[in-house]
């Protein structure tokens, strides 16, 4: 029958997207390279500064697709740094009990919980549908000022 189909998400961070602004992506990126995780060579970071200014983000020279919003292979490359910098290098912490691996339980990136004080009473909450969707900062945001 053969695997299944990569879900839209998945898709997403390989071809880009042209209407949804997402610059949280360049600034997660720039976080995982100043914390020199592999691949650290998508941004062309001020060493002037540490850093914290990025001169050149490589994506955007992309011919015809450097101007999109979220230019293709971006988010990928976002989620390849922060699978091999975080989730397979601190995989004894972050994994689940190994009866609850056993009894099935998929782990997977993507839900975000904001919550002050009481957690009964979440301020922002959103939850992966299936893998590799990531919340959109920038709403999150948004929503957290009005409230």
């Amino acid at each position: 029958r053969g695997p299944w189909p990569p879900p839209p998400a998945v898709i997403g961070g390989y071809i880009g997207n042209p209407f949804t602004p997402q610059p949280w992506i360049q600034d997660a990126l720039q976080v995982g390279q100043k914390q020199d995780r592999w691949p650290n060579n998508a941004l062309e970071l001020d060493p002037e500064d540490d850093g914290n200014t990025v001169l050149t983000n490589k994506f955007a020279e992309l011919p015809y697709v450097g101007s999109w919003e979220r230019r293709p292979l971006e988010l990928a490359t976002l989620r390849l740094q922060s699978m091999l910098g975080i989730s397979l290098k601190e995989w004894k912490t972050l994994a689940p009990e190994p009866e609850a691996l056993d009894a099935g339980v998929l782990t997977q990136l993507g839900a975000c919980l904001v919550v002050e004080g009481n957690a009964d009473n979440p301020l922002y909450q959103w939850k992966d549908p299936g893998i590799c969707a990531v919340a959109n900062f920038e709403d999150m945001v948004k929503k957290l000022k009005t409230e």
